[in-house]
């Protein structure tokens, strides 16, 4: 691998890399450091397991993410990495690797830690927190590529096939029939109200995927920055309201809501549908995570919870992630 590495930096013109590997999950991610002490985010991208891979990693699809990247950190004010065009004046570096084409693309490195529950302690920061996405869905609205056609998408055949994916866990014998069940009625309804409001574009459009604490970190100067844009994509903005909403306490959520919103008057059916998309956020979680194995036991365990806890009173018609007071 060491080889293939050398080989992938030297296309950018970096000599004498100092490369150190950071994990291996929808993609191999490495930090590069070049001789001058500048470090940056290099990406090959290969998941894993088989079944996490999508247009994502296809390089039509690769392109709208770097591409959206680089229009995103030229036309906004919020700080993400930034894609480096090879020698070449490529975004995306293809190498051949035991008889396989793989996409490869360089990032600029953004210093930072994940946000863990303490950060988000911080009303302001929690409140800035929604500002920006806010920011970023305010960008993606003016933001227009024909690549975008090539990205995965998160609407209702993607909540469709989630559930499909759910019920794989039962033939692996995780699951109880009972509890996919639960899953199912929970996205069927989730669909029935998405259908009702539709694709507009006050609720539809481009969103960042995958909110979750390990894809926004915390700067040494205490903000708070968003990575991993690997499911950029058409979808709706409150999938990605209710992800952040989840690294969130509860006593700061409404704090996270008037950030974004800039107000605090939200409709039931608002909260109806953001709860909605809480569930799906932690239900996306589990199907995405249906071939890797060394996770197994974890949703083993956790699913009768997440089924008697959240999805059975939600669809009694109770509010489980805002709590009326």
């Amino acid at each position: 691998m060491d080889e293939i590495l050398y080989r992938i930096t030297s296309r950018f013109g970096i000599d004498r890399p100092e490369i150190t590997f950071l994990r291996h999950n929808e993609n191999r991610t490495y930090r590069v450091r070049d001789a001058g002490g500048s470090s940056y985010l290099l990406r090959i991208h290969e998941p894993v397991k088989e079944s996490m891979a999508g247009l994502q990693h296809t390089y039509d699809g690769l392109l709208g993410e770097l591409e959206m990247l680089e229009a995103l950190a030229g036309g906004s004010s919020l700080v993400v990495q930034k894609p480096i065009r090879n020698e070449e004046g490529e975004l995306i570096t293809v190498i051949e690797h035991d008889g396989k084409r793989l996409n490869c693309s360089l990032l600029t490195w953004l210093e930072g830690r994940d946000v863990c529950k303490e950060d988000v302690q911080d009303a302001g920061l929690v409140q800035r927190f929604g500002q920006q996405i806010a920011e970023l869905h305010s960008f993606y609205r003016q933001y227009q590529s024909m690549t975008v056609e090539n990205r995965p998408a998160q609407g209702i055949a993607y909540l469709t096939e989630m559930a499909n994916k759910i019920r794989l866990g039962l033939r692996l014998g995780l699951f109880t029939p009972a509890d996919v069940d639960v899953i199912e009625q929970s996205i069927l309804l989730i669909n029935a109200r998405l259908g009702k409001i539709g694709t507009s574009p006050a609720s539809w459009g481009l969103i960042h995927g995958d909110l979750g604490m390990g894809n926004v970190i915390v700067s040494p100067e205490g903000k708070l920055h968003l990575i991993d844009f690997g499911f950029f994509g058409p979808g709706y903005y409150l999938l990605d309201v209710a992800m952040g909403a989840l690294i969130i306490p509860a006593e700061h959520r409404d704090t996270f809501l008037r950030g974004y919103f800039g107000h605090d008057d939200l409709h039931e059916r608002d909260f109806a549908l953001l709860e909605g998309f809480m569930l799906v956020a932690i239900i996306g979680y589990y199907a995405f995570q249906m071939g890797n194995e060394s996770v197994h036991t974890w949703m083993e365990e956790r699913m009768p919870r997440l089924c008697a806890n959240y999805c059975i009173p939600f669809l009694n018609g109770e509010r489980i992630f805002y709590k009326i007071t």
